[in-house]
């Protein structure tokens, strides 16, 4: 119970990867916020944390918005009184919050870049500020964001997304050497391809093709 008692943020809390890291957090024993876009996916959870009797509140969060980031942070303390760990889930190469499509570089539209970059790494710097001087100030605190295999290895139709996943694992290493000597932890997973709804809705047709490029013979699953 590491983490009995402590105050999380997790932001895309709604989601599959989300939820699990949610659900884990709050068996664990930490009381989550979850910042979610999907108000009403947010609350099921919130209900099925509490059912389990363990703590867990909801808010509708837009993290590229810098007040809806300031008013997660502050909501956050008024809560649950302080903010020990942030987990930087919300992003994606698709989704509700995405209008452009995947393509090749040369084909994408200007837009493309705006959406990815602004989402994944924008979104991830904007929760991290947020947060960042309250873990200063109380000396402790514990960041982890969700990067990808496509931000190390790079992903055909996807230079934009690589690119901003890429960003996350520099945010993270450079602001890691700064918040060390605070007590402060920043760490990042970069997971392969994860077998979310989104995902195998996305492409059903490319999962066999996926999972013979994986030593496992399987997606990741959240």
């Amino acid at each position: 119970m590491r983490v009995k008692d402590k105050v999380a943020i997790v932001t895309g809390g709604g989601g599959a990867i989300g939820g699990a890291i949610v659900r884990l957090l709050t068996t664990e024993g930490a009381k989550v916020m979850i910042a979610d876009l999907n108000t009403g996916v947010a609350n099921k959870l919130v209900e099925e944390v509490r059912a389990s009797g363990h703590e867990a509140s909801a808010i509708n969060v837009d993290i590229t918005n810098d007040d809806d980031v300031a008013r997660l942070a502050k909501a956050t303390v008024d809560n649950f009184g302080q903010i020990d760990i942030l987990v930087n889930v919300a992003g994606g190469s698709t989704g509700p919050s995405i209008t452009t499509g995947l393509d090749f570089f040369a084909q994408s539209k200007k837009e493309r870049a705006r959406e990815i970059v602004g989402l994944n790494l924008l979104g991830t710097l904007n929760c991290t500020h947020a947060v960042i001087n309250h873990m200063i100030e109380r000396r402790y605190g514990k960041i982890v964001s969700i990067s990808s295999t496509s931000g190390v290895i790079g992903m055909i139709k996807g230079v934009e997304y690589s690119a901003a996943k890429a960003g996350i694992i520099g945010l993270t290493r450079a602001l890691a050497k700064e918040v060390a000597p605070y007590g402060i932890n920043v760490n990042c997973v970069s997971p392969g391809i994860v077998g979310t709804p989104r995902v195998l809705a996305m492409a059903p047709d490319r999962i066999k093709e996926w999972e013979k490029g994986i030593d496992l013979g399987r997606l990741c699953q959240p």
